[in-house]
């Protein structure tokens, strides 16, 4: 099975002068699954000459605007660029597809102005899709529960806010990749990361030691870091050092523009 990677973004957090806000395209079998749709996404993808009809869905991991501020502009790319004519879904966490559709419409994309259909879901830990080339399951983190007990108690900060992110795990051919999102602790892993032949792992909540010394007995085949924390920015080469020293192998450091071909 050959799967191409995208690495459209890989900042946290903020963007910095070489990096975008996160956002991964997964391509298999000639369909595209994407994890997170920072800015500027779209963007990205027609420059790197990527067929907008290909992309099969949206997993949005949680909803910070750096994991997700690309989307109305995806749409409104796709929409204008009079390519897409394949229903596209969207899956969105906290059971906040509502308010995302409110939020297209005040910005002037509505459903019935769009060429396409757009399906908003809300994520549950479940089996999301499966459509015969790949499999999508999504795995509970605490990065935004986490967050809000730290404004209820250091701040008073209370409201109706989404307390959910996810991990996604993307299953084809018997092969997995695991996009991480963000995650609390290293523990929010452990319910899916067996298995793994790909990691996508973030290091802006964790840092790089902390996260290479949790794999060290994972043996996972190829692991990428992306959403770099911005006090790591231009430190690449000290991070593959590291990773390399704790697992004995290679790792890769993502970066913008990043291509990865693997043959699984």
């Amino acid at each position: 099975m050959k799967v191409k990677i995208y690495l459209l973004g890989t900042a946290s957090g903020i963007p910095t002068w070489n990096r975008y806000c996160e956002s991964v395209a997964i391509a298999i079998d000639g369909g595209i699954y994407m994890m997170d749709a920072g800015e500027p996404c779209s963007a990205s993808l027609v420059r790197k000459g990527v067929d907008l009809n290909s992309i099969r869905a949206v997993f949005i991991s949680h909803l910070d605007p750096d994991h997700c501020s690309g989307l109305p502009m995806l749409i409104q790319t796709l929409e204008l660029s009079q390519k897409r004519t394949a229903p596209l879904t969207v899956y969105i966490p906290g059971n906040e597809s509502s308010k995302v559709r409110d939020y297209l419409r005040m910005m002037y994309l509505p459903q019935e102005a769009l060429c396409f259909k757009v399906d908003f879901l809300d994520i549950s830990p479940k089996t999301l899709l499966k459509d015969g080339t790949a499999s999508v399951t999504a795995h509970s983190t605490g990065h935004v529960a986490g967050r809000l007990k730290y404004w209820a108690e250091k701040k008073g900060i209370r409201g109706d806010f989404s307390r959910e992110s996810f991990s996604f795990k993307l299953t084809a051919a018997g092969k997995n990749i695991l996009y991480t999102g963000d995650v609390r602790e290293m523990s929010d892993l452990d319910g899916c990361i067996d298995g793994v032949d790909v990691l996508l792992g973030e290091l802006a909540h964790m840092e790089p030691r902390k996260f290479f010394d949790y794999l060290k007995d994972k043996k996972i085949p190829q692991v990428i870091c992306l959403h770099i924390h911005p006090a790591w920015n231009d430190r690449e080469a000290e991070i593959a050092a590291m990773g390399e020293q704790i697992l004995g192998r290679k790792i890769t450091v993502g970066v913008d523009g990043m291509e990865l071909d693997f043959d699984l």
